[in-house]
């Protein structure tokens, strides 16, 4: 995500990569992130509803537009959908 395509009032999607409970199962979180200020190097904003805070330009290039495909897995874990996978649901309907 580049800071010059957000705009104050948009949603954007942060996915966070860690391990399931106390195992080793490696798993994904999306998180909504709401915009409330944009200036030229950070950014305020609310991430998964919490008080609003200042993200910085490395932090903001994680963030995507829209919200990924998540693939459950064996165990309760989660990884993110291939393009041939999303390709695949957006054909069934």
């Amino acid at each position: 995500m580049v800071i010059s395509k957000l705009n104050a009032g948009d949603t954007v999607w942060s996915i966070t990569r860690h391990k399931l409970g106390n195992t080793n199962i490696p798993t994904v979180s999306v998180h909504p992130v709401q915009i409330i200020e944009v200036n030229e190097t950070s950014v305020v904003a609310s991430w998964n509803h919490n008080a609003p805070k200042r993200f910085g330009l490395n932090t903001i290039k994680g963030w995507k537009k829209d919200k990924p495909v998540l693939i459950k897995q064996l165990f309760g874990s989660q990884r993110l959908a291939t393009k041939t996978e999303i390709a695949e649901l957006k054909s069934k309907g």
